[in-house]
């Protein structure tokens, strides 16, 4: 609640309803034209894990948690309505969400950790003659025109409409549309159905040649058999989908021409968050995903490292798409299933502090874990090589194996694949990299950025306030869109809270472990294939 001498130095700043919905919760936050979040409110959502490599989120928890979270930052923030002046989303992308023709969803949406769509994947990019899976005259049109294809993996839009078509062919036959999750949540605050060309790259439909297209390709769905008629009209990437449902207005206390933006993906809302909307600024986003990422002046394609450049909002320009996976998403799984099970071995429920303690055993063990290496493809790898079938694990443990040893070493091997992206990564951008910005919730530990300097060899810089990177980028681009604000206002307002440098001292170990990292990822593709095909 702002303070009573702090009303005339707020009161003529614009203010963004920013939403962003994540993998593990949703978030939902007053975020000042200063990039300043002056109230926000949040609430976990519930991944549902099914046999065959299923894994579904409810799009009805998505919007209850909308409506409880906004309700809760409005009233927080002892804003009045004509101070908002623009509701924004973000979200977690490569996630289908069957929708009628009210908009409502028909099945549970089918998450981006969802391989079921594999075999249909492979089954459409099959041909004669072949390179890395693909049919190369297919392969060759899918580059040229979206700058990617369909993964083998079946973790893309195109695949879970796939399965979607042949496993439920009846929920196939009455969707109306298939969305993203950030153009759910816009068709709900707004009541119209609409998506952009940024939004609807997971479902490779939409040729990426032309920034800003607003068309489908009819090639490309001819490719994948799909129809036009069950994909959204599409708006500028940079449009207004329109104002407030006069309903929804009505119950969250804002006005009901509060106009909606349309959604962006959370790993460029992240991007521009951490006040990196420059060319080639670099960062390193550790949520429940694990990204690296920039903005480009061009679209290229690097299949060999599973790198794409994808369109941003920002007229003519792209960014790089380098998703390696699970993220912080591999810290969760350590807590919830080693530590704090539920389970026989109980040793009581997860406290809130789980994660400082986390972060203080890791604190703990040396550089290197004691030779301990944690391979963090729990869901397979995606960047810098995909492979589906890897998994991941703790590697030479030893019975004085301790727990702080295990802490440091994930940490660890999410910064040694980091390390693996960084070169591919600087190929792709034709330049290199001499620092990187870090974010997401992992940037809150100092410890963490001050392995990730030791382990790549550059400048970690830390942004201040990382867990509020997706929220404040998605309020700068509703604030650019509506002309609050201009692109260059944005780095001026992401402080770094500090610079950490490598510690040469590191160097030796962090080398060594790493050879064995990308050793360990060569010498078991096979034994991964063998147990997981």
């Amino acid at each position: 609640m702002p303070s009573a001498g702090s009303e005339d130095r707020i009161a003529h700043r614009k203010h963004v309803l920013s939403i962003d919905l994540g993998s593990g919760g949703l978030k939902t936050a007053i975020v000042a034209d200063t990039g300043s979040v002056i109230a926000s409110a949040e609430v976990p959502l519930t991944t549902h894990l099914l046999p065959g490599g299923g894994a579904e989120q409810d799009p009805a928890e998505w919007w209850q948690g909308v409506r409880q979270t906004a309700r809760q930052a409005i009233t927080e923030s002892g804003l009045p309505p004509d101070d908002i002046v623009a509701v924004a989303c973000d979200s977690q992308w490569s996630v289908a969400v069957p929708v009628d023709d009210h908009g409502d969803p028909l099945m549970r949406a089918v998450h981006w950790m969802d391989t079921r769509g594999g075999p249909y994947n492979r089954a459409i990019a099959n041909g004669f003659p072949r390179i890395q899976g693909y049919g190369l005259f297919k392969l060759f049109k899918w580059l040229r025109l979206t700058g990617l294809a369909p993964t083998m993996s079946g973790v893309d839009s195109l695949g879970h409409v796939l399965f979607i078509q042949h496993a439920y062919p009846e929920i196939y036959a009455r969707t109306h549309k298939f969305l993203e999750p950030m153009d759910f949540l816009t068709s709900r605050l707004t009541g119209r159905i609409t998506a952009t060309q940024k939004t609807m790259v997971p479902f490779v439909v939409t040729d990426n040649r032309r920034w800003g297209t607003t068309v489908y390709s009819d090639r490309l769905l001819a490719m994948a058999g799909l129809e036009k008629s069950k994909f959204p009209p599409l708006i500028a990437n940079d449009g207004v989908v329109g104002p407030l449902a006069p309903s929804v207005a009505a119950e969250l206390g804002l006005s009901p021409s509060t106009p909606v933006v349309a959604g962006v993906g959370d790993s460029n809302a992240s991007l521009i968050g951490s006040g990196a909307v420059h060319d080639f600024d670099s960062i390193i986003y550790i949520g429940t995903s694990l990204y690296m990422t920039c903005h480009l002046p061009f679209k290229k394609t690097d299949l060999t490292h599973f790198m794409t450049a994808l369109p941003s909002p920002f007229k003519n320009r792209y960014y790089l798409l380098g998703e390696q996976g699970a993220g912080g998403k591999c810290v969760e799984f350590y807590l919830k299933h080693l530590i704090y099970p539920n389970d026989a071995f109980a040793t009581g429920p997860k406290p809130e502090d789980a994660y400082i303690r986390f972060n203080t055993m890791a604190s703990q063990a040396p550089a290197g874990s004691g030779g301990v290496i944690f391979l963090p493809w729990l869901n397979g790898a995606l960047v810098p090589s995909e492979a589906p079938h890897a998994r991941g694990g703790f590697m030479n443990l030893a019975l004085n194996t301790t727990r702080h040893q295990m802490a440091r070493a994930v940490m660890e091997g999410l910064a040694y694949n980091n390390r693996w992206t960084r070169r591919p990564a600087e190929k792709f951008i034709g330049r290199r990299i001499d620092h990187f910005r870090f974010s997401g919730g992992g940037a809150l530990s100092d410890l963490w950025s001050q392995i990730h300097a030791d382990v790549l060899g550059v400048p970690i810089h830390q942004v201040d306030d990382p867990v509020n990177a997706t929220v404040r980028g998605a309020a700068f681009l509703a604030l650019l869109s509506l002309n609050h604000i201009v692109l260059e206002d944005i780095p001026e307002r992401v402080n770094i809270k500090r610079v950490f440098q490598p510690d040469p001292s590191n160097r030796v170990v962090y080398d060594k472990m790493y050879r064995q990292y990308r050793m360990l990822f060569k010498k078991n593709k096979k034994i991964f294939k063998a147990l997981n095909d």
